[in-house]
């Protein structure tokens, strides 16, 4: 329904009434609803009276003689009503007075338009949520990882996606996004032959993707091939690098305390489509693993880094036995990566320390120790470090982000890389530019842009 109002308009210019301007005014059924409910509500009253005994002046009788015509009017009006209206709710006393068909048709519109409501806002939601290709992490990147080739860097964050970047030139270039969890995606590992890229998220899921980047089309979203349910929040992913052929490969993983699901450390085999087996499960753990390497020698094994200091030894034979632990540091040890001939162990900890170990021998002396003045996070070492006589040693880390701002012990070179030779006190290169704690390092074959 509409109405017509006059608008009378002064204008400080002209000193004086300048105009009339006529605006339409629209009347929404709900507010006429009102309007009639108030007069119904009178002759209501007006027929308690009568009920009572009392006799009504002519104009309070005319009144109550138009209730019919009136509620011919209220129930047009009903029926003019939007899906999501509440009038009827708050004027229940009118709506006992109309026709049930009509209240029936109401009740039948607002079903209709709740889930026209829902389907529009479950449109939004996967809009809002369909994955788009990025050219960069929108939160802090958590691990990172190379292609066989060297010609392509995988990396994941907290925004619950991982790029693939071109390694081809000095500028990074993202080639692709591989999106599907749900969560902070804290690790990720590709193996070759079969490629196959696998990443662990705090949604407690591990996805498997495409690993030949030359298969995909690039500045495209890709989907993961499969998905395994593993359970708590998955921290640590290794392929294991001592399996060859086109069966599959095995691959450890470590997860933490969830809801009712423990920390674990497990060992399963993937074949090249992503289809999964458990092998092994370790349960009876000091704490979650915040890294895992692979070792061999006599006995397939794997070291994991703990909060309390501990390196444990476990046996991948069997039921996955615990085989040694060794007590190298006073706080977590938060990462770990293994020499190129996997007979040294070098370690990063919170103690601002870095340790490397003989894992050769089952002594696993320590054979030197390199110290940083910051919590280390990231460890990684030149493909010819052997410890006190070559190559060296990187350390990275840095307070927590969350310490940042009340820290008062903060070194102006907090968050650089260093690298070290030997067991010597003195940084012999460092790398510059973060302005956030660093989570991972990685030791980049060379790449032929080095030489360039």
């Amino acid at each position: 329904m509409l109405g017509h109002i006059l608008i009378l308009y002064d204008c400080p210019l002209s000193g004086g009434l300048v105009g009339l301007h006529r605006s339409s005014l629209e009347f929404q059924p709900s507010d006429l609803w009102h309007s009639e409910a108030k007069k119904l509500r009178e002759i209501l009253k007006l027929e308690e009276k009568v009920k009572g005994g009392e006799s009504l002046a002519q104009n309070q009788q005319d009144k109550v003689d138009s209730k019919d015509s009136l509620l011919q009017e209220v129930t047009k009006l009903a029926g003019k009503l939007p899906g999501d209206s509440d009038v009827l709710e708050k004027t229940q006393d009118i709506t006992a007075l109309l026709p049930a068909k009509t209240v029936k048709g109401i009740e039948q519109r607002r079903q209709q338009e709740q889930e026209r409501r829902q389907n529009r806002e479950k449109k939004q939601e996967e809009e809002r949520r369909a994955p788009v290709f990025m050219c960069r992490h929108d939160r802090p990147i958590l691990s990172v990882c190379v292609s066989a080739d060297s010609r392509y860097l995988f990396t994941c964050s907290k925004d619950g996606n991982l790029i693939c970047w071109s390694l081809e030139e000095k500028l990074l270039k993202a080639l692709y996004t591989f999106a599907g969890h749900t969560g902070a995606v804290f690790t990720l590992d590709v193996t070759s032959a079969p490629p196959l890229l696998i990443s662990g998220s705090a949604d407690g899921q591990v996805k498997f993707w495409e690993g030949d980047p030359t298969r995909l089309t690039p500045l495209t979203v890709t989907s993961p091939k499969n998905t395994l349910e593993h359970g708590g929040r998955v921290r640590v992913l290794r392929w294991c690098p001592f399996d060859e052929g086109s069966s599959g490969r095995r691959f450890a993983s470590a997860s933490e305390k969830l809801g009712s699901k423990p920390a674990v450390i497990a060992v399963w085999h993937a074949s090249p489509a992503g289809e999964t087996k458990q092998l092994l499960e370790i349960k009876d753990l000091p704490g979650k693993a915040n890294d895992l390497q692979w070792g061999g020698g006599g006995k397939l094994k794997l070291f994991s880094a703990h909060d309390n200091g501990y390196v444990g030894v476990w046996s991948v034979e069997g039921p996955g036995s615990l085989m040694k632990t060794i007590k190298l540091h006073n706080a977590a040890i938060s990462a770990l990566t293994l020499t190129s001939d996997a007979s040294t162990l070098v370690t990063a900890s919170h103690d601002k320390t870095s340790k490397a170990v003989d894992v050769s021998q089952a002594a696993t002396e320590t054979l030197a120790t390199f110290e940083l003045n910051r919590p280390l996070n990231a460890v990684a070492v030149t493909e010819d470090f052997v410890a006190q006589k070559s190559g060296a040693v990187v350390l990275a880390g840095g307070k927590d982000a969350r310490d940042v701002t009340r820290a008062k012990d903060m070194q102006d070179d907090e968050f650089e890389a260093k690298a070290k030779k030997r067991q010597s006190s003195r940084v012999v290169q460092a790398g510059i530019g973060h302005f956030g704690p660093v989570h991972g390092l990685l030791s980049l074959p060379r790449c032929h842009w080095f030489d360039s």
